[in-house]
């Protein structure tokens, strides 16, 4: 069995006294394993996960989609609040370089506030996903090198990243991952942004397993996108027949309701919403 709970997100369960920030976060459990995927901007999702009787204090691996604030951004209140005895920390290359948004005011810091010694001092051991699919437990997979097929789904100028040999170049998102684990039912993926595109990454995780995907959760980045490129991608996703979406964070409100309206299994995936399969 698989449980994915979610703790924070932009919208949040209504009627469980529960916050909401621009940030993603879950806490998928594969049978004894428990893995924490993002940890939003802050303490959030911490406070979030006691409200929903999610134990946090209890974690086999730490997942991070990528270097921005709304998903690294609560990793030191992680570990300051709990300890660990043998906890992983599994991010994509590049993931440390340093980011920022090109926004009309100036310059904006993307990035997140840890290092490596504030690892070490917590006992944490960092990993990085360096090929493009790794096995990090049985039937639990960390997938990159998505391969960049979709032409409509490029990188946003807007995004820069400052890599040692480039200096500050447009970011490719080379350092996103997504988390994907088997079932009976088929994969079930988790997107942090979808940066690289999601049609990129769904089309790259059909072709590499044997099983279809069978959910999607997480961000799929297109609040900010144009109409023919959200209509684009949306009718592609559609077209792919995954049998349940919980799009949600970046995803936006058009993109959202096409795919309710097209997709009898999407849900509207948000802080508190609990997903069995």
């Amino acid at each position: 069995m698989i449980k994915i709970t979610t703790l924070i997100d932009n919208q949040a369960e209504p009627g469980k006294g529960l916050e909401a920030e621009h940030g993603f976060s879950c806490l998928a459990e594969v049978g004894t394993l428990r893995i924490l995927f993002d940890t939003g901007t802050g303490d959030s999702f911490i406070r979030n996960a006691r409200a929903l009787d999610a134990d946090l204090s209890v974690l086999d691996l730490l997942v991070i989609s990528h270097g921005h604030y709304d998903h690294a951004g609560g990793v030191v209140a992680l570990l300051e609040r709990f300890s660990y005895p043998a906890l992983e920390l599994w991010t994509g290359k590049g993931f440390e370089y340093k980011k920022y948004a090109d926004d009309p005011d100036g310059m904006r810091f993307l990035g997140f506030d840890f290092d490596r010694k504030f690892l070490d001092s917590h006992q944490v051991s960092w990993h990085t996903v360096c090929t493009d699919t790794v096995m990090v437990r049985s039937g639990v997979w960390l997938v990159s090198s998505f391969a960049r097929m979709h032409p409509m789904e490029r990188a946003n100028p807007r995004f820069l990243v400052e890599k040692p040999k480039d200096g500050t170049v447009t970011d490719d998102f080379d350092d996103e991952i997504a988390l994907v684990m088997d079932s009976p039912h088929g994969l079930v993926m988790i997107a942090g942004c979808s940066h690289p595109g999601i049609l990129n990454m769904v089309d790259s995780v059909s072709a590499r397993f044997a099983k279809p995907i069978h959910m999607l959760i997480g961000g799929i980045h297109l609040y900010d996108a144009s109409p023919e490129r959200r209509n684009l991608v949306v009718h592609g996703l559609i077209e792919r027949g995954i049998p349940h979406l919980g799009v949600s964070h970046c995803t936006g409100e058009a993109a959202s309701e096409m795919l309710r309206a097209s997709c009898p299994g999407y849900f509207a995936n948000r802080a508190g919403t609990v997903t069995v399969i």
